[in-house]
């Protein structure tokens, strides 16, 4: 609530300020108040039924825990949402120039890993007879507020991305890391995992992590074709962990035979037994790594009122398969425009999404459906949408 009261301060002396220049030298300064929400969960082999009743609560029934594939395929699933409101500032008497500034979070959750760890953990080691590979699986948690500000002109802008690192957490288990099944009753684990992960603090500011990124973005056309491309980085930059870091870490293989009867019946140590071996301890060290930047490249044709477009989309260390898309917009002269589109990738892999968006010569929104096949949760393996709202104020 802090920050958009902030930004509401900051709006009002914009508009204080440009009313005083008016009355002097009838000059304007433009100001667009921007907002957008995106939101959306996807899995290459879950039902969006199985997330309803992850958070909502209820019996998974078998249906609801997807097709079976071979243990060893590769699989993914995520969800992730992204908040942001702003101004862009316009320069006097222009249209094309001027300074934005927004405030941003950003919250996603994803894992990679081999069908088998999944069948383990949902269906049970009965059907299981032979190694599971923990060598592909990697997860993440984080959750990350932003300021982005900066410059922009026609076909150019670029800026500075701040964050706070409200929750970071990081997993990756070593390239040999399996598990084998003798019988159902004894196991042979061998684990080695490196995890990594900072929680939130109570001081309003002062975080246990923070961010520093690069924003820019470059639109142009290729003069002999007549295209418009348009290349877009977010957040390139660096991310360093630097108080209360906890970490998981060990080398280790054992067998696991399960739980004698005196161990379960002893409910104060057994809790101790099984945890003391995994517990995260506080390290002193610090985390650099590389922030989880996107990229996104986009090719635009137009012929009369119809768009033709297509591009790829990339995030870094989130889990996510690099998404390709293409699709049409189609103008029809009036203030409601529509159109579609088809991708593969990200947390899921083909979707089928619709947009439409209208427009006024002070506000244009727009609403984007990621995959309509996802509103049957029993079907589609992802749902997203997008919205966005932006407000010319002179």
């Amino acid at each position: 609530m802090k920050y958009l009261t902030i930004l509401f301060l900051i709006i009002a002396q914009i508009k204080c300020y440009s009313l005083k220049k008016d009355s002097i030298s009838k000059k304007t300064t433009k100001v667009e108040v921007i907002s957008s929400f995106y939101g959306s969960v996807g899995s290459t082999h879950l039902p969006v039924n199985f997330f309803n009743k992850i958070y909502f609560g209820g019996f998974i029934d078998e249906s609801e825990k997807g097709n079976s594939y071979s243990i060893a395929k590769t699989q993914r699933s995520g969800f992730e949402t992204d908040m942001n409101f702003g101004v862009n500032i316009y320069q006097e008497n222009s249209e094309l120039n001027g300074w934005y500034f927004s405030l941003q979070n950003k919250i996603s959750a994803a894992g990679k890993y081999q069908q088998g760890l999944y069948d383990l953990i949902f269906r049970g080691n009965e059907d299981l007879n032979q190694q599971i590979s923990l060598g592909n699986t990697k997860f993440h948690f984080r959750n990350h507020q932003l300021i982005n500000f900066g410059k922009f002109y026609k076909n150019f802008s670029f800026g500075l991305a701040i964050g706070n690192i409200l929750q970071e957490y990081n997993g990756i288990f070593g390239e040999k890391d399996l598990i084998d099944f003798n019988n159902n009753y004894n196991w042979n684990v061998v684990v080695n995992p490196n995890i990594s992960f900072i929680r939130n603090n109570n001081s309003a500011f002062k975080k246990n992590g923070n961010s520093l990124g690069l924003n820019f973005k470059i639109k142009d056309d290729f003069k002999s074709t007549g295209l418009e491309y348009e290349l877009e980085i977010k957040n390139l930059g660096v991310m360093l962990l630097h108080s209360n870091i906890e970490t998981i870490n060990y080398d280790t293989s054992f067998t696991y035979s399960g739980l004698s009867f005196d161990q379960i019946t002893n409910i104060n140590n057994l809790s101790s037994e099984i945890s003391t071996p995994f517990q995260p301890y506080t390290s002193s060290n610090r985390i650099i790594s590389s922030t989880p930047f996107e990229v996104k490249f986009n090719v635009v044709k137009s012929i009369n009122n119809l768009e033709l477009f297509a591009g790829t989309f990339y995030r870094n260390n989130s889990q996510y398969l690099p998404n390709s898309y293409f699709g049409f917009n189609y103008r029809n002269k009036k203030k409601l425009n529509y159109g579609s589109n088809l991708s593969y990738g990200g947390y899921n892999k083909f979707q089928w999404g619709i947009n439409t968006s209208y427009s006024t010569e002070k506000i244009n929104a727009q609403i984007i459906l990621q995959n309509c096949i996802g509103l049957i949760p029993s079907l589609g393996k992802s749902l997203g949408i997008v919205l966005n709202l932006n407000w010319k104020i002179k």
